[in-house]
């Protein structure tokens, strides 16, 4: 297990992250108390809730074998898993959903120092990732393999999202963005205080996107948690899209917070959440806690 120490360090250092104020660049005077953990502090690439479902993944598994999982061009999730990879000295696999690109982006070009070895298929085949045909594929290119789903979702992945909460004060809401709702799952199920409400705001465009998510990786219907809410009002266009409004306020939150959410993920939910406080969604002395998931800003 001295592979799986690392990962246990990170989850120690997770442990020594506060909750602090921060502000959003538009709102007004409501009352609102907001409160940010930014788990984006635990290591530049192994970042936010990307620690916490590898923990889940691989706390206990054979890191003998090489890391095989699939992702975007702009994952988070595939930039973690090589830097695991190059930190354990394990070989690490990203299966990369579409062609090759002519100029590939930073995250791309991380992995690939990293050491992870970058699998580019079509849109089309990688519908079929988790089929049969397209596995025995993988296996006779690159033998046995530890297989991580997509973004780490699945129970074990939500399992080791649930160590993001611990014993806190307790918030009214807590408040994340989601690609397959893994973390905001893994957030429900620890919570003690029931009357907690957790929004996850949806990053891809389209509906019940993340109900269906879970209820695949899972089997779990998500109307099992009533203080859980997908919102996917703010998705921008869709995955790793994004617009001047998003843009701009991106820049206006890092000039008041001095640190910046990347735009995939944490700018919109950042956003969503502004909107909603300035639509009067929350009553007066509400307290919010935005769980950070880390995030490479590109």
């Amino acid at each position: 297990m001295i592979k799986q120490a690392f990962l246990r360090f990170l989850i120690d250092e997770s442990l020594k992250i506060r909750d602090e104020n921060f502000a959003l660049p538009k709102i007004g005077n409501m009352g609102i108390k907001l409160k940010v953990r930014r788990f984006d502090k635990i290591h530049p690439e192994i970042s936010g809730n990307k620690v916490f479902k590898l923990y889940g993944w691989l706390h206990d598994a054979d890191l003998t074998k090489p890391i095989l999982s699939f992702g975007g061009a702009y994952s988070n999730h595939l930039l973690a898993i090589s830097a695991f990879g190059k930190a354990i000295g394990t070989k690490t696999i990203g299966i990369i959903r579409g062609e090759e690109p002519i100029k590939k982006n930073l995250l791309l070009l991380q992995m690939i120092s990293n050491g992870m070895e970058i699998f580019y298929v079509s849109r089309e085949m990688y519908k079929q990732k988790t089929g049969l045909e397209f596995l025995e594929m993988l296996r006779i290119r690159w033998g046995d393999f530890l297989m991580i789903p997509e973004g780490g979702a699945g129970m074990k992945g939500a399992e080791g999202a649930a160590l993001m909460i611990r014993d806190i004060e307790p918030y009214d809401y807590i408040v994340t963005p989601a690609g397959t709702g893994t973390s905001a799952l893994g957030i429900v199920m620890k919570l003690k205080h029931k009357h907690t409400k957790v929004i996850c705001f949806q990053v891809l465009k389209g509906e019940n996107i993340i109900a269906n998510e879970i209820k695949h990786h899972t089997e779990i219907d998500i109307l099992v948690y009533p203080n859980l809410s997908v919102n996917n009002e703010y998705h921008f266009g869709g995955y790793a899209k994004s617009n001047k409004i998003l843009e701009d306020f991106n820049e206006s939150f890092f000039m008041i917070n001095q640190w910046k959410p990347d735009l995939v993920y944490g700018a919109k939910a950042l956003y969503g959440l502004q909107d909603l406080i300035n639509k009067s969604v929350f009553p007066k002395n509400t307290t919010i806690l935005y769980v950070h998931t880390g995030g490479v800003f590109v």
